[in-house]
């Protein structure tokens, strides 16, 4: 009982500082770019060889929004990302969208770290205006489906950022990692740590503060 109160404890000290210290609501949108030439341990092993090639390289990066909507601790993070991709010799327009819930510290008036989680689902659009949904395997799904189908379908992946306050712009650096997690699969709940940390996608964001 002691030990679990002292935890708590440490807990409070922790986030009630950063809670009193942050602005009440926060609105912030942006530019961000993820990028594709490598998953997390391809891009930390890129550095520390000294290889910096694939970062110069512009076709190796996703472009795309990021909006985020901050409450004292609380945030909500929009992430929309688009591709141009060709599949069996078909052009496609990819949209990804992410849609995270979790906290956001400002630690000390100098950075904002932040952990969130939520679905990420996929739309494409083909060269006749076509739309279709994918489900976490990849697979379409059906109009009579629907979208809240493809949402219950897809991978919940996990988001951290750490951004840096330039003075009412905030840049900084991001990780998105999937699970094989859905919300239509409940009874799986464990598969949200089932995951491989270093298999996530590395990404940039610069965001200008509206509030």
């Amino acid at each position: 009982m002691k030990k679990k109160f002292l935890i708590t404890l440490m807990v409070v000290c922790v986030l009630l500082p950063a809670a009193l210290s942050a602005a009440v609501a926060d609105l912030s949108i942006g530019a961000t770019a993820m990028y594709g030439g490598g998953n997390g341990q391809d891009v930390f092993e890129q550095i520390q060889a000294g290889d910096f090639s694939g970062f110069s390289d512009v076709s190796n990066y996703t472009f795309g929004v990021d909006v985020r909507v901050k409450l004292l601790i609380a945030e909500v993070d929009v992430v929309g990302m688009y591709n141009k991709t060709e599949v069996s010799g078909t052009a496609y327009h990819e949209f990804s969208t992410l849609v995270t819930g979790g906290v956001s510290l400002d630690l000390l008036g100098i950075a904002r770290l932040g952990l969130g989680i939520g679905p990420r689902f996929l739309i494409t659009i083909d060269e006749n205006g076509n739309t279709v949904l994918f489900d976490s395997n990849g697979t379409p799904i059906t109009n009579n489906e629907g979208f809240g189908n493809a949402l219950m379908n897809s991978p919940v992946a996990y988001r951290a950022t750490l951004d840096f306050n330039l003075g009412g712009i905030m840049a900084g650096l991001n990780y998105t990692l999937d699970s094989n997690y859905t919300f239509a699969d409940g009874a799986s709940v464990g598969e949200l740590f089932n995951v491989s940390p270093e298999n996530g996608k590395v990404g940039v964001s610069i965001l200008f503060s509206l509030l």
